[in-house]
């Protein structure tokens, strides 16, 4: 399959690439910064492309058959923690030219704690997510834009705290809120969810949350 994989360097993005390409699959990494990707690879296109520019998410989406999106506002806190629109405005740029370019797949990242959810820890609602309060304010918003998307087949994907630990291939999902007693998942996990998401049409238009 033909994968357009935006946020191809971030914690995430660097894990979904490497199990893509383990898989056999075509990937077109687009990166602001595309020296950054250091993996070489037969199946692998790097592009230089800026999912806040509308132009250029037109041209780096093209010839894909399904998107990918690990976007980040950054992998530091004191960058996480910056007011962002990469989620909000990304998403409806993606969107736009996915709708241009006849691709239907769309499978997002974005987070527990969006909505209430009665099984989010309490460090991540006391915590987590009062100190990044404006990364999850422009997911709020980005998930927006995914629910006026029914012309699209679109997951989103809500982990819980991810972890920088080795893929299990062992844990639990559910629709909207997470697991009772999920507390962390590692990326290598969660990347492995999303790649599932190409073989099947389950929770199309709908949220899994994912934790151990």
């Amino acid at each position: 399959m033909k994968i357009v994989l935006w946020g191809a360097t971030g914690l995430t993005g660097r894990e979904v690439l490497g199990q893509a390409l383990e898989g056999g699959h075509e990937v077109k990494a687009v990166a602001r910064n595309p020296e950054q990707i250091e993996v070489e690879h037969a199946n692998l296109t790097v592009v230089r492309g800026d999912a806040l520019n509308p132009k250029s998410v037109q041209e780096a989406i093209a010839g894909g058959e399904v998107v990918i999106s690990t976007l980040g506002s950054g992998a530091t806190l004191m960058q996480a923690r910056k007011p962002t629109t990469i989620y909000s405005e990304g998403f409806a740029n993606i969107v736009a030219a996915m709708r241009k370019h006849a691709i239907r797949r769309f499978i997002a990242l974005v987070a527990v704690g969006t909505v209430p959810d009665p099984n989010e820890p309490l460090i991540h609602k006391r915590f987590i997510r009062p100190i990044l309060r404006a990364n999850y304010d422009d997911i709020r918003k980005a998930e927006n834009v995914l629910a006026g998307c029914d012309d699209l087949d679109w997951i989103g994907i809500r982990p819980v705290r991810p972890m920088n630990t080795p893929r299990t291939g062992k844990y639990r999902t559910a629709v909207d809120i997470l697991p009772p007693g999920g507390v962390e998942i590692s990326r290598a996990d969660v990347a492995e969810l999303i790649l599932k998401q190409l073989y099947t049409d389950e929770h199309l238009r709908s949220y899994l949350t994912i934790a151990y």
